[in-house]
């Protein structure tokens, strides 16, 4: 059994950096004519590759499969969607001019229910600008400078030699959250065969070192994150990373063995894609997750989590048209669909001066952020509710 600890989601995910990457190809040529006569070869052009943006609403999930060098092992997963940038922003949001935001939601599917939520902002060129390792609703933090490795327009043999500091703010002070020593070049291109299709794909080959530091009440405490060795393929269309394979030490996994190793290998797939029409490979751990519900006018929030098989679990506070849950409610035959149909149904008992009664809920996840659809009770009682990721 491993206990999952979190403190830096870069470590998780490994796909924050999102500059897409490509090869270079050419071919050579040679003398025409008789006896000692001979031309000189022209060079060779290298082919290069402008980086297309993503559409808001394209969105990407993977599968990622830990195991440490004791020979245990545990898989999570985790969807990207981009959505609309702050072109032309002013005030305050002029920061986020011509940047395009991305949000990644993670649920760890093996061994732990641990879900969490970022945000990042990319310039033209596929530089992260902006990074929340805490929320996808504010962006509390940012790079000293732009994390850029491969510029666009890209070729073979392009090489990186980041250092980038990610800074943090509290209230009116700015803290240094990590320390990132990225380096790599991008090696060649490959045709490669992952769960959500075949690609033409880049190949990257880097070396990762981080620093966490640490705020305590009493220190600042420093400690070695990550010091990983990375291969990972970027489609060439989308951009996106499609997989990916690391060794070495990462602080953010831990085993719950007494000595137990940091010592892993990580291998990251793309397993579904959809774009802004909805189109694509449709898979259920898309949809996994921690949601937020709201039955009708009703503004309280309450929770529900969907695991990678599509089975919907815990519901706390409902209160509406006579129905009002607690910890012995139960939640029945409550199911996603690949499709995105969501249905469950709640039972409340006879008890601590509830009357029990029964709900069913019905609808609709249309997007991977968003749903919603009608709740009946057993009172003749119908509503509607709403429901969004965190």
């Amino acid at each position: 059994m491993y206990l999952y600890t979190l403190r830096s989601v870069s470590s998780l995910l490994g796909f924050m950096v999102s500059g897409l990457v490509l090869t270079a190809c050419g071919g050579g040529g040679g003398g025409t004519g008789g006896g000692s006569s001979s031309t000189t070869e022209s060079p060779v052009p290298q082919k290069t590759f402008q980086r297309q943006i993503p559409l808001a609403g394209d969105s990407f999930t993977y599968q990622h499969q830990v195991k440490d060098d004791k020979g245990l092992s545990w898989t999570y997963y985790s969807t990207e969607i981009y959505w609309n940038p702050y072109r032309n922003a002013t005030g305050s949001l002029s920061i986020l001019n011509d940047k395009l935001p991305k949000t990644g939601y993670f649920f760890a599917g093996t061994n732990t229910s641990a879900t969490f939520s970022y945000s990042s902002y990319y310039d033209a060129n596929g530089a992260e600008i902006l990074f929340s390792p805490r929320s996808a609703s504010v962006l509390p933090c940012s790079f000293a400078q732009p994390y850029q490795t491969a510029q666009s327009p890209y070729t073979v043999g392009q090489s990186w030699d980041v250092n980038a500091v990610l800074g943090c703010n509290s209230g009116s002070a700015v803290s240094t959250y990590k320390t990132v020593r990225d380096t790599g070049n991008v090696a060649a291109v490959e045709d490669v065969t992952v769960a959500a299709g075949k690609f033409t794909a880049l190949k990257e080959v880097m070396t990762i070192k981080e620093v966490t530091n640490r705020t305590t009440p009493s220190a600042n405490v420093a400690e070695t994150s990550k010091d990983l060795s990375r291969t990972c393929w970027r489609d060439t269309i989308s951009g996106q990373y499609v997989k990916c394979v690391a060794t070495g030490f990462d602080a953010d996994f831990q085993s719950a063995t007494p000595g137990g190793s940091k010592n892993l290998s990580i291998s990251s797939e793309l397993i579904g894609r959809l774009n802004i029409s909805n189109a694509g490979v449709k898979v259920l751990p898309r949809f996994a997750g921690r949601w937020s519900l709201t039955i009708g006018a009703d503004t309280r929030t309450n929770f529900i989590e969907i695991d990678q098989n599509g089975v919907v679990s815990k519901v706390f506070e409902l209160s509406a048209g006579g129905l009002t849950t607690d910890a012995t409610t139960q939640l029945l035959n409550a199911s996603v669909s690949n499709e995105g149909d969501l249905s469950f149904t709640l039972s409340t008992p006879a008890a601590n001066g509830i009357n029990g009664m029964n709900g069913s809920f019905s609808g609709k996840l249309d997007t991977v952020v968003s749903g919603s659809g009608t709740l009946k009770l057993s009172n003749g009682y119908t509503g509607t509710w709403k429901m969004t990721r965190l």
